[in-house]
């Protein structure tokens, strides 16, 4: 043997460092084990020719059934992979893909059949319980309810919270949305100077002859449909029947249209088509003014369709960020076809020729769904109506819900 040193510090040969198994010891365990399952297998087979279920014979070691106070979190293995070894049982038995259970070494394909297995009785005799559950004591039932009542006094102290957190990012979502209709318009606002000057300088170097593009699209337009000679006193007469019988046959559509909800129609004076008197009801879906039948006058200027008419709304005037207290309504489709001094509005969203008295209408019915409360015609309806969406008071509902009263006249 030789003496040259191992790395355990023994000679190189010398095995003696190794652990020794007692042969006789280990057969006795294998016996036992196989023992053991021989015995399961009988008991199983026993029960099954009784038409019974096996459960594992319980030793006096377990406890009584108690609730399960860990959370079961199902969604963390959604869109996860899960590696299956190639010696996983068929079936349920081992362990495979999908909820394993370890203390009965069985694999259930979705999360509904795992809880039924661990509410199952061979679930509780496997991890150590009698399936039997002690009846609480009075002083356990008054504890657990304190638990539960300050669990849910936390949970309502959450909410406050999240809503006033939720209440600060819509808030600054609509600060970011105002922010950008701003920088919209001022660079739209600086788009229209910068065309307008390039007009000017061709205008001076070529003279007043010169036709820009874009410049004369709209009398283009309007000379098409036959609205022509507005504006000059010797034509007014002519311009002034187009438009009446423009609006004549407008009138008599919005009369006869039956899918028109909620507008009525209809002359102030018979003799005078450009006057005309609406009645507007306000579906009960709406928020603020539901079930209100609001009455109003829509005054047409000779210049019809060249230039907007005017809306005045007649007493009861309805309580409203976007209507004057003499009536008067402020809508951006109503304000005359120029470009706004303050660049508050786009040039799209003013008056056209294309707009019509049911395009008129239908807008002023969303103004009553959602009223805009920048640029205000009505600043302390539009200061409570910012007030009543901050959750702060609800004096904004309770004067719009007097105003749809006075409509009915139930005040």
């Amino acid at each position: 043997m030789s003496n040259k040193g191992s790395a355990y510090g023994q000679a190189a040969g010398d095995t003696d460092f190794r652990k020794k198994y007692d042969l006789d010891e280990y057969a006795a365990k294998a016996k036992e084990r196989e023992a053991a399952e021989k015995e399961e297998r009988k008991a199983r087979w026993e029960a099954k020719m009784a038409g019974k279920k096996y459960y594992k014979p319980m030793d006096g070691t377990e406890t009584l059934t108690t609730a399960r106070n860990a959370t079961q979190d199902f969604s963390k293995l959604v869109g996860t992979s899960t590696l299956v070894p190639a010696g996983a049982g068929v079936g349920k038995r081992g362990r495979g893909a999908g909820f394993y259970c370890e203390a009965c070494d069985l694999t259930f394909k979705d999360n509904l059949q795992w809880v039924e297995h661990t509410n199952s009785m061979q679930h509780q005799r496997n991890i150590g319980a009698t399936g039997e559950v002690r009846k609480a004591t009075a002083e356990e039932v008054h504890a657990r309810i304190e638990a539960l009542w300050e669990r849910e006094q936390e949970r309502k102290r959450e909410q406050v919270v999240s809503l006033k957190e939720r209440l600060e990012v819509r808030k600054e979502e609509e600060e970011k949305e105002r922010e950008e209709k701003r920088r919209k318009r001022k660079e739209a606002g600086e788009r229209r100077r910068l065309e307008k000057e390039a007009a000017l300088k061709i205008k001076t170097e070529y003279g007043e002859d010169v036709r820009i593009e874009g410049e004369h699209d709209e009398d283009d337009m309007m000379t098409a449909l036959g609205f022509t000679g507005f504006g000059s006193t010797a034509n007014s007469s002519a311009s002034s029947a187009a438009a009446a019988s423009l609006l004549k046959r407008q009138l008599k559509e919005m009369q006869s249209a039956k899918d028109i909800p909620g507008i009525s129609c209809g002359l102030v004076d018979d003799s005078n088509i450009f006057e005309w008197e609406v009645m507007l009801m306000i579906s009960d879906d709406c928020k603020y003014y539901g079930g209100g039948n609001f009455r109003a006058h829509l005054t047409f200027p000779p210049t019809y369709p060249l230039m907007p008419p005017k809306m005045v709304f007649q007493k009861p005037i309805p309580f409203h960020p976007n209507i004057y207290a003499n009536g008067e309504l402020c809508i951006s489709i109503l304000h005359p076809p120029e470009e706004d001094k303050f660049g508050y509005e786009a040039a799209s969203e003013r008056w056209s020729p294309v707009q019509t008295p049911e395009t008129i209408l239908l807008s002023v019915i969303s103004l009553f769904e959602d009223p805009n409360d920048e640029s205000p015609a009505n600043v302390e309806a539009a200061r409570l109506l910012r007030e009543e969406r901050e959750g702060k008071s609800k004096e904004f509902r309770r004067r719009c819900r007097k105003c749809v009263r006075e409509s009915l006249g139930e005040d």
